[in-house]
């Protein structure tokens, strides 16, 4: 019986420890947040729950999470662009500094977007303007719309993944100042079923 109680007792100081190393990366490093929307698709959908590495700068490619620059409340939305540099589209170009951002096409699918009701037919493909590629839908014509702009000092131009849905990122709400952002998110710790294949996500998975 000693050494079952030893056993457990181990077992507890195990558990203990554990619970402090989450607690300490939780205040140090990492918050837990709720994706609010589907502006994020297919990368991040609406309900999903993500991890915010607090210590992580924005920079080109990363998804940042940041106060919104005219309302309360927070931002999300992928750095396209960053001071100095020059984002706009032509046809169905998105275009970073003039040159023409490639989209390699993985073909189409239907999507229903649970923040206004509506599905449609998409157009979803990868792309990279920063270290890795990352998924995103474009309309089935491919068409783009980001109007011209240079970004300043300190600020950053958020764009969506899911390029047709206007309002949730820059191109609605303008430029955000990176000072006020929290984080970027790289971490998927609870999906929500909606994809299947190439699209599907899963727990516990690295965000790009």
């Amino acid at each position: 019986m000693g050494a079952v109680r030893s056993g457990f007792g181990c077992l507890s100081w195990v558990g203990a420890g554990i619970i402090v190393v989450a607690l300490v990366l939780k205040v140090l490093l990492f918050d837990m947040a709720e994706v609010g929307h589907n502006g994020m698709a297919p990368t991040l959908l609406r309900g999903e729950r993500v991890l915010i590495n607090k210590r992580a700068a924005p920079e080109v490619g990363s998804i940042a999470v940041c106060r919104h620059p005219t309302e309360d409340g927070w931002v999300v939305g992928r750095v396209a662009a960053t001071e100095g540099m020059v984002i706009d589209s032509f046809g169905d170009k998105l275009r970073i500094d003039g040159r023409p951002v490639v989209l390699e096409s993985g073909g189409k699918t239907s999507f229903h977007n649970a923040d206004n009701g509506r599905t449609r037919t998409l157009t979803w493909g990868e792309e990279s303007f920063g270290p890795k590629r990352h998924q995103i839908f474009v309309a089935e014509d491919g068409r783009h719309l980001v109007r011209k702009i240079e970004v300043s000092a300190g600020e950053l131009y958020l764009l969506g993944d899911y390029r047709p849905y206007m309002g949730q990122d820059s191109r609605a709400y303008g430029v955000v100042e990176a000072s006020t952002c929290r984080g970027t998110i790289v971490f998927r710790v609870i999906p929500v079923d909606g994809f299947e294949g190439k699209l599907a996500h899963g727990y516990f998975e690295l965000i790009r």
